[in-house]
């Protein structure tokens, strides 16, 4: 549906934002990595779908809980590893625009590898 215009503002109204829209602080990266997450209930090795300074998100056939606490090892290209505590920020179980559920994790708290993840995303 297109907002109507108001004659006496020429400037179209801001559409109204979605549930998904864009609040991320980092820019994200595809890098072609992968991933171990372990949330209490599962452990998956997963492709990385994006990853940033501050979070990844990845394609989670299992389902994960918003708010819940996530350990999460990510191997950079050359073998670095990658070790975080962090949280699930959000869920989509039907993958939005893409087909399949998504998962993305806030970092937290480094335990291995903080650097070398900022250079691999072009944060250093």
């Amino acid at each position: 549906m297109t907002p109507k215009i108001d004659p006496r503002n020429p400037e179209p109204p801001e559409p109204p934002k979605s549930p998904f829209s864009e609040n991320r602080r980092h820019e994200r990266r595809g890098l072609p990595v992968r991933c171990w997450i372990v949330d209490g209930r599962h452990t998956v090795y997963l492709r990385v779908h994006d990853v940033s300074a501050g979070g990844l998100s990845v394609r989670a056939p299992v389902p994960f809980h918003p708010a819940g606490p996530v350990e999460m090892r990510v191997e950079l290209p050359g073998g670095t590893l990658v070790r975080a505590r962090g949280e699930v920020v959000w869920v989509r179980p039907d993958g939005g625009e893409v087909s399949g559920p998504r998962m993305g994790a806030r970092f937290l708290e480094f335990l291995e590898g903080e650097e070398e993840l900022y250079k691999a995303v072009g944060r250093a």
